[in-house]
């Protein structure tokens, strides 16, 4: 799965190029029967630098050739040489089924410096809602979890996370651990479960009424683009202005 930055001021991923290093895998989760995750350290660095929300580069030697792919980083910055990718498998893609199939513990890749603008502010002030689907949720892990270790979250922050069944929820425990110590308002919303006693539907029906006031808010947005141009519609036909909508799109 590749990803492309918007931030509304389009960022695309194509840029300079940069320097690639090796990676290693160090272990590999079925989180659930169609995403894995991946935990890769850098070996030849005491530290990988990265702020939480930015994403790395991933280099795959496929068929004699190079096949690179963008990832966001799931884990929080934590000043060692580790990160974590939350990968879903595409179909007939090239990179996904190579990670499916391929690498093992002990594979070694070609990654990147963290690159990317999708990150919180210095500190967070201003009431702020995460709105994602499937793997989108990678990058809000990691700026959660940064932003309540390191006490920048000032103000309160709610997460609309849309899947199909219960068992589609990546990091639950995660996020009822942040419900509970700081207050996150987590919406895990189920639109193919009809015994789940949350939210159910498409998530956008449970983001619009909880901002039904239309209180100052700013807003995050990854996954798919069908359900980001909804969401984007959804939020101006709110009356929200597009520099309170920051979006990250995986295509």
């Amino acid at each position: 799965m590749s990803s492309l930055v918007e931030n509304i001021q389009v960022e695309p991923r194509k840029g300079p190029k940069y320097l690639f290093f090796d990676v290693e895998v160090t272990r590999i989760v079925d989180a659930t029967p169609t995403v894995k995750l991946f935990d890769l350290r850098v070996p030849g660095r005491d530290s990988y630098r990265f702020q939480a929300g930015q994403f790395v580069q991933i280099d795959f030697p496929i068929d004699a050739k190079v096949t690179r792919r963008s990832y966001s980083i799931a884990s929080a910055p934590d000043g060692g040489n580790s990160f974590q990718l939350c990968v879903g498998r595409v179909p007939d893609g090239l990179a996904t089924r190579y990670l499916f199939e391929d690498v093992k513990v002990g594979s070694i890749l070609k990654g990147s410096d963290a690159l990317g603008r999708f990150v919180l502010p210095d500190v967070v002030e201003k009431e702020t809602c995460f709105i994602s689907t499937g793997v989108g949720i990678a990058p809000f892990r990691s700026m959660l979890l940064d932003g309540y270790a390191r006490g920048i979250i000032k103000a309160p922050v709610s997460l609309f996370f849309g899947n199909r069944h219960e068992s589609d929820i990546l990091y639950r425990d995660d996020f009822e651990h942040m419900r509970r110590q700081f207050g996150l308002h987590f919406f895990p919303v189920l639109s193919r479960q009809h015994d789940w006693h949350g939210p159910q539907g498409h998530v956008h029906v449970h983001y619009t009424k909880f901002f039904a006031d239309k209180r100052p808010c700013t807003f995050y947005l990854c996954g798919w683009r069908a359900m980001l141009d909804d969401a984007r519609a959804h939020l101006t036909e709110m009356g929200y202005d597009r520099k309170d909508v920051k979006i990250e799109l995986y295509d």
